[in-house]
């Protein structure tokens, strides 16, 4: 996946540690990573944990940065290692976990780039509904991110269960048009419950809370 073309002067801004340069690639990075690492681990909310620590990993190294393919490799290895590291530390829960932790480098190193792949369809496919209209995408992320019934979702946009109806159609059919059915529809099954987790997250947030 491509990333969006970020300028020189917010490079910049983020090598000097501007906060708001520093949001950019974190609204970027931040759901993918999420999902990413709580395929590793099984267990999401040490994902995000995990993906918190990263970011706030990349804060203090801020300086070392000029582009934003290192920023994206230093996220994603950074939070391989974390994840592996989770693994080997804590007492064996599942069979996932046993074997994850103890698999061969290679076919250790084939498994997380499965998943990275995995993760970077997923922020494709959010960043096309992120261009829905502002209605429609309500529509979509009640429906499917947090799983409410359609009179659930007219009731809290205000709104008759007929339209409800028209905007998921119309949100699925734009899709459709971009993805094929049977990556819609993994999109929604794989992601759902991470997303609803994970969407309102802001680097702002996270500087409260660690910085």
């Amino acid at each position: 996946m491509e990333q969006p073309d970020f300028n020189p002067d917010i490079i910049h801004a983020f090598r000097k540690g501007d906060s708001q340069a520093f949001d950019a690639f974190f609204r970027f990075h931040y759901r993918p990573l999420c999902y990413f690492a709580s395929q590793l681990t099984g267990d999401p909310s040490e994902a995000e944990d995990i993906v918190k620590d990263t970011f706030v990993k990349l804060w203090h190294k801020h300086a070392g940065f000029d582009n934003p393919h290192t920023i994206k490799a230093f996220l994603y290895i950074t939070t391989r290692n974390a994840c592996i590291n989770f693994l080997r530390r804590q007492k064996v829960k599942n069979n996932f976990s046993r074997e994850f932790a103890y698999l061969e480098e290679s076919r250790r190193e084939e498994l997380v780039l499965n998943q990275l792949i995995r993760a970077e369809f997923m922020q494709e496919i959010y960043n096309e509904i992120e261009k829905l209209p502002e209605k429609r995408r309500e529509v979509f992320k009640l429906a499917f991110f947090e799983g409410l019934k359609n009179d659930e979702i007219a009731q809290r946009l205000d709104i008759s269960v007929f339209t409800v109806k028209v905007q998921k159609g119309k949100a699925l059919g734009a899709l459709r048009l971009r993805f094929s059915d049977r990556h819609v529809v993994f999109f929604v099954l794989l992601c759902a419950k991470c997303l609803a987790q994970w969407q309102h997250s802001s680097w702002s947030d996270l500087q409260e809370l660690h910085l």
